[in-house]
């Protein structure tokens, strides 16, 4: 028993579940074939690369992963350091200099100040010169990548697209694209992956002036979503059962629960998955007790913003039907990406049968709303005829913290900013 008890313990909640680690960790790392396929083929190609999908599904585990075990070397230059920096090719000379690294451009033979010591020694003294400004950052990283790489085949990854999605920096990054077929570039055998949360790239370079050649340079690949639900699961009973090895008191439920408030999304199934995992340690035990608290622990800790943002559009106690409660409610149960006024209207009327018979609901007004303000929950969706969240975070947090009540109402799970 106490052999037992120690090798339950030798791994803590935190060294399984890992939201937000830039490293990728590899005994909670799930295989999505579709995706590191398509990234591999990619990689074979002549083309840069791009990687896009919402914040927190994994596309930097997946790429990180995926070139690791190709053992195909990358250096990786964070955009979001760019915008601050003002310039790329700032972050590009932050890059090389973070790494520690001088890229050696030359050095001089220097001649002893006497023939006679040159011939006691034996030879030349050599004075190596490390120039700043001699050759411009985004060849010293290149250089740098093909130094490392024994002139391989090697990657610059370009992360946090998002952060850099201005005219300046986009425009820099095409002629970054547009310089590796030259020559003087070409030769280091590097190619860029650009990474970030926008799609629609390809298009952007396409309408802009000057630059859109660099569209035809560049492959876009399948959009990182969330997982699917055997992946979800797969993390889930991996965690808690084969690495942390809780009593689960039902496995389906647990994933079942887990898969719907956090809507799949990788980042947000570590987050919640952690939360329960340290309400749980004490007992070794998950049961629906357990999950409650989490609950509560998730909503105040991780996503207290979201929460109080949805509080704020909540009707006042005293409305008698609370419709626009149920609209919330509703938007909680949409499965889809995108939603109209008639999707909204069906739930509503199906889970709330008894207050909404024979009466008109102004939906898609409420919808409007919820749309409009500083801090709006949703928006329309680009061609305008449905809505989508502005933040994928938003249908979390309606799932966990809204129930549906007694007489059809809404109620709301209280937490406590502390």
């Amino acid at each position: 028993m106490g052999y037992s008890m120690l090798f339950r313990k030798q791994m803590a909640p935190e060294q399984v579940f890992t939201p937000r680690s830039a490293e990728v960790n590899p005994e909670m790392y799930i295989s999505r074939k579709q995706l590191e396929s398509a990234l591999k083929r990619a990689l074979r190609g002549n083309l840069h690369m791009i990687i896009h999908g919402q914040s927190g599904t994994g596309k930097s585990w997946l790429y990180k992963k995926t070139l690791k075990d190709l053992k195909v070397p990358f250096m990786v230059a964070n955009l979001a350091n760019a915008s601050r920096l003002g310039s790329i090719c700032a972050e590009l000379k932050n890059l090389v200099d973070r790494e520690g690294r001088s890229i050696k451009v030359s050095f001089e033979e220097q001649k002893s100040a006497e023939a006679n010591a040159v011939v006691a020694k034996g030879g030349l003294s050599h004075t190596d010169m490390y120039e700043i400004g001699q050759m411009e950052p985004f060849e010293a990283c290149l250089a740098f990548l093909c130094k490392q790489s024994n002139n391989k085949p090697s990657i610059l990854v370009f992360d946090n697209l998002e952060a850099a999605f201005t005219e300046p920096l986009l425009k820099e990054l095409a002629d970054l694209i547009i310089l590796c077929d030259d020559e003087r570039y070409s030769r280091f055998n590097v190619k860029i992956l650009v990474v970030g949360v926008p799609g629609g790239v390809k298009e952007y370079f396409y309408k802009t002036p000057h630059h859109n050649t660099v569209a035809n340079r560049l492959v876009e690949l399948p959009e990182v979503t969330r997982l699917e639900k055997p992946e979800c699961n797969d993390l889930v009973k991996r965690g808690f059962i084969e690495k942390l090895h809780y009593k689960v008191f039902s496995e389906t439920e647990l994933m079942e629960h887990v898969a719907w408030i956090t809507d799949r999304v990788p980042q947000s199934v570590h987050e919640y998955c952690l939360e329960l995992a340290f309400t749980s340690e004490e007992s070794q035990i998950v049961n629906s007790d357990y999950i409650s608290i989490a609950d509560q622990d998730w909503l105040s800790k991780s996503q207290y913003y979201s929460y109080s943002v949805i509080e704020s559009h909540m009707n006042e106690r005293e409305t008698k039907a609370g419709r626009r409660n149920q609209t919330l409610f509703a938007l909680s149960l949409c499965t889809g990406e995108q939603f109209k006024a008639g999707d909204i209207e069906e739930i509503i009327r199906k889970e709330f049968p008894t207050s909404t018979g024979g009466t008109v609901l102004n939906v898609p007004q409420m919808l409007s709303q919820l749309a409009a303000g500083e801090k709006p929950i949703i928006k329309r969706s680009p061609k305008g005829d449905a809505f989508t969240f502005a933040d994928p975070r938003y249908k979390m947090v309606l799932r966990t913290m809204l129930k549906k009540g007694e007489a059809e109402i809404v109620e709301k799970v209280p937490v406590s900013n502390n």
